[in-house]
Order: C-alpha cells, then structure tokens, then sequence
C-alpha cells in the first residue's frame, strides 16, 4: 500500500499538521532571512505525526482534532533533530535541497533548530501533562546520551549489538515518543503495547534506512550516498559488509571513510553490499523487528488506525528513500 492509502483515516488531520509545521518552518527562517527570502519547506514522510495520530485512533480516541497539535510538536521535534545531525554529520543536503548549515552555517542552523525545540515544548506544555514533558525529555535525553556514547567507540570495535543499541537510542526511542504520546492525554490502557511496537518499528526503519544510504543515489535519498561510509559510523549493514570483506576489501572500506567519494566508490560499496550478502542479512533483521512491531498491536481493537499501523511496519521495508 501507498502512504496515500496508509494515512487515509487520518488524512484531515495530517493535512493540519503539515500546514501548521510549514508556518512554523516559515517562521523560523524569517527570522534570519526575513519573510519575504523564505524557501518552500520539503515535506518528507511525516510518520511521527501520522503515526501520533494513527495511535490515538488505535488507542479509541474518538476524533482527532486535539492530538493535532501534539502531532505538530512531534514534527517539529524530529525536524529540529535533522538540523541538528546535518551539523553534526556536515551533511550539506536534506530531502532534496540545501540543508540549513549548507544555507547559512552551524550556528544559524542550530539556533534554528532550538528554536522548533522551543516551539515543540509549548505546544506540549498546552496540554498540561507532566507526564507527557516528562517522556519527552528523557527520551530526548537518551538519544543525545546514544549518539555521545557511539562517538567513544572505535570503528571496529562495534558489535551487532552496538548497532541495534545505536539504533533504538537514535531513532526507535522518539518513535516510541510520538506513538505514546496520545496515551498520556486519552487513557494509557494501550502504552506498553504501543512502547512496544514503536521500539521495534524504530530499528526495522533505521536499519532500512541505513541499507538505503548505501544501495540508493542522491536523487532518490534527497542527500548524499554513502554518508555513513565517510563520516565513519558503524550501522548494521556496513558491520555485515566488513564481516563478510576479505582483507583488501575491508582496506578499501575504511579508506573511503573522512574523504569525498566519486562515483566508482559508490557503485563498489552498493555492488559489494549485494553481492556479499550484507544487504539480505541486514534486511532479514528489520523483517523480524517488523514483524514483532505488527504483532505488538494483536491486542489493540481492530480499527483503520491500527490497521494503517501495521501496513506502516511492511511500508518501511519496501520503500525507497
């Protein structure tokens, strides 16, 4: 199924968030540019405030309409984190145009992301649940805490279990933020169900998403290919690739790292990722991780919402950038 036909059930209220994180978005550049030098913002997929949304539906919220802002802050908080890893990463592309340090420099574009951080917080805080900062925070916190403690570690002293903490603590942690989220405002009998799948949703979609890096080009990714080759971080297929490279090609690998690649690299990382069996390795991993995120709903009521959840653990298998 097409994201179209997933977030169906909740595409009024998916519409409203988008619109409102553009005026947010706006609002952030103007401030630097002023309103008139303001770029159209890409969209991207907006999963975390689909899959906001789609969890108070599966949670039994009745209509929808007031998780819309929650769902805005989610947004926010993950667009907030993508100016923030650009600057980290010295990524000069993001969805397909110039990321902010690439427009301006990083201290523009932190200073911009603190501010959707700040305006995320606000919206939050309008619900007046301590819970709901609370869960927030401290996930914000363990994911800065995986990503400190990833940059202690040498290249090859990572492990398969190093890279699915990796994976839980940057990405997994804040899916688990947007699907929990609704719970602490409409009833938390489905929290621990939802934890649970948005945790194993969180991994299968960063290992895709780290095997994409590799197999897709910059037209399709909407930045550079093989960005976690250069910038030297560990991920599960590139762990798989190494394991399965003879000596020279393992020699080949770390010397493309902290160096722009061409063209001829690229192909032999894609090609040598295929050939070696690390992609299908790799991939057969995030099918488990999905499949544990479909069957973590088995006791949520049969809805379109929790339907369009499960379709969501298959989508990110599947999809393309």
């Amino acid at each position: 199924m097409t994201l179209e036909q997933l977030y169906k059930p909740i595409q009024p209220e998916l519409r409203e968030v988008q619109e409102t994180v553009s005026r947010y978005w706006s609002d952030a550049i103007a401030l630097v540019r002023g309103p008139s030098d303001t770029p159209a913002q890409a969209g991207g997929k907006l999963l975390r405030p689909a899959l906001c949304l789609l969890s108070a539906g599966a949670s039994g919220a009745q209509t929808l309409g007031a998780f819309v802002p929650l769902a805005t802050a989610c947004e926010l908080l993950h667009i907030a984190a993508l100016a923030h890893d650009d600057v980290v990463d010295h990524a000069d592309r993001r969805r397909g145009t110039a990321s902010l340090n690439a427009l301006w420099d990083d201290r523009t574009a932190v200073l911009s992301g603190d501010y959707l951080v700040a305006r995320s917080i606000a919206l939050m805080a309008a619900y007046q649940s301590c819970g709901l900062i609370e869960n927030t925070v401290n996930a914000l916190q363990r994911m800065t805490e995986g990503e400190l403690v990833s940059f202690g570690k040498s290249g090859d002293s990572f492990t398969q279990h190093d890279c699915l903490e990796l994976a839980e603590r940057k990405t997994a942690i804040y899916f688990a933020v947007t699907c929990t989220a609704p719970t602490y405002l409409a009833g938390s009998a489905h929290r621990e169900a939802l934890q649970s799948f948005a945790m194993a949703f969180g991994v299968a979609f960063q290992i895709i998403d780290d095997v994409l890096d590799i197999m897709k080009d910059q037209n399709a990714l909407g930045k550079p290919s093989c960005g976690d080759i250069v910038e030297g971080k560990q991920t599960l297929p590139l762990l798989f690739l190494r394991e399965a490279l003879d000596p020279a090609g393992q020699k080949r690998l770390r010397d493309m790292t902290g160096r722009p690649l061409g063209d001829e690299d690229r192909r032999w990382a894609a090609n040598a990722l295929e050939k070696s069996g690390a992609k299908a390795r790799a991939e057969a991993v995030a099918r488990q991780y999905a499949d544990t995120a479909r069957h973590a709903l088995d006791g949520l009521p049969n809805t379109p919402h929790k339907a369009s959840m499960q379709g969501l653990a298959e989508f990110i298998l599947v999809r393309n950038s």
